[in-house]
């Protein structure tokens, strides 16, 4: 996953490259809109295929309730009546759900590609169009992204980026793969006290490809390490001196690494709720309706149980958005890809309506009795 994180990335930069060589204003917000747009264009033939599928199964549905209701004390004979059922309409229940099999790994990476510290670290401090950060999250105790100052709360963790950055006294740098950021980077006390600094130790023994040894260690003359506090989305650049680090590389167990103390506010105060965030999420939540209205439209749904409840999930996620730090970058993204959705779904829906009346009522569906009679 982090081969996808990375290329989606690289291409998210060369999106505002080309923005900025063409002077448009939005920053990476608007590179973030592009990219989830033309994912959504490419992916589109794909994503006709699923609601395609998805819409005939709707119009099936009463269908294969009757049939079910019919051959419900034989399960076998349910099983062989529904597969011929499904032979006669040319329809196979397995066709929407590739499509999504294949895009998930790509929007699972777009997700982890917006949250992880190497882009918070690149445009976690620019604004969406003039409110809000994309490192923002809707309630957090975060403070100022790289004043040096990790605000925190006692069961706070942290997550790395994935690259070390090492300038040489020779005056070159280089970047160096963190293989477990585990081992790498510890950080006391445990739990942490708020308002009193806490020392973050980065181990040399297990940086790169095969760590550290002691002779390297003594060419370098500084690092730099992105640290997020993952709870908060508040983004650090670490700078490493290298103190106590020949003990360090020669696996010394005493050894304390490189280390560097950061403090806390004294005074947390109460948790700040963002605006912008709360404006996001209200935008996500009309989208989502309009695009149940849409998918889940027609008489062929009305009467069906699943159908109504599938109408609650959507907003059911809406109101877990209130209760994980999601980033503003990433709430971004959902609202374009759920835009996206709806346009998409609108269209398949207008031209098969437009599709069906030019070939008169034959090529509508249906609904035929199937109960045995006297049931």
């Amino acid at each position: 996953m982090d081969i996808i994180n990375n290329a989606l990335f690289y291409l998210l930069q060369l999106i505002k490259e080309f923005q900025d060589n063409l002077g448009l204003a939005g920053g990476y917000a608007l590179a973030i809109v592009l990219l989830t747009m033309g994912i959504r264009l490419i992916l589109w033939p794909l994503n006709n295929t699923q609601t395609r599928s998805m819409k005939k199964m709707q119009e099936l549905q009463p269908k294969l309730k009757q049939l079910q209701e019919k051959f419900k004390d034989s399960p076998q004979q349910m099983q062989a009546e529904m597969m011929k059922f499904y032979a006669e309409h040319k329809f196979n229940p397995l066709a929407g759900c590739l499509p999504m099999l294949i895009q998930l790994p790509i929007f699972i990476g777009l997700y982890g590609m917006l949250i992880s510290p190497n882009f918070l670290a690149v445009a976690g401090h620019e604004t969406i169009f003039g409110f809000g950060h994309l490192s923002q999250t809707l309630t957090s105790h975060a403070g100022a992204a790289n004043d040096n100052i990790m605000d925190v709360e006692a069961n706070d963790k942290f997550v790395t980026a994935n690259t070390l950055t090492v300038d040489f006294d020779s005056g070159t740098t280089a970047e160096y793969p963190i293989r477990d950021a585990r081992k790498v980077l510890q950080v006391n006390p445990q739990p942490l006290i708020p308002g009193e600094p806490m020392t973050i130790t980065l181990n040399a023994r297990h940086l790169g490809k095969d760590g550290f040894a002691e002779s390297f260690v003594k060419l370098i003359k500084s690092a730099q390490l992105v640290m997020v506090n993952d709870g908060t989305k508040e983004v650090e650049t670490l700078h490493f001196a290298p103190t106590d680090m020949a003990a360090a590389a020669a696996d010394n167990p005493s050894a304390q690494g490189w280390t560097l103390a950061s403090t806390v506010p004294t005074q947390l105060g109460e948790k700040e709720v963002h605006k912008g965030m709360l404006l996001l999420i209200g935008l996500y939540a009309l989208v989502t309706v309009l695009y149940q209205q849409v998918m889940q439209s027609g008489a062929a749904v009305a009467d069906n149980p699943q159908a109504k409840l599938m109408k609650f999930m959507p907003l059911m996620f809406v109101g877990v958005l209130f209760f994980i730090p999601i980033p503003a970058g990433v709430m971004l993204y959902l609202i374009v890809t759920m835009v996206m959705m709806f346009l998409q779904t609108l269209w398949v829906k207008v031209t098969d309506d437009k599709a069906k009346a030019a070939l008169g009522p034959s090529a509508g569906s249906q609904v035929v009795d199937i109960t045995p009679k006297g049931a």
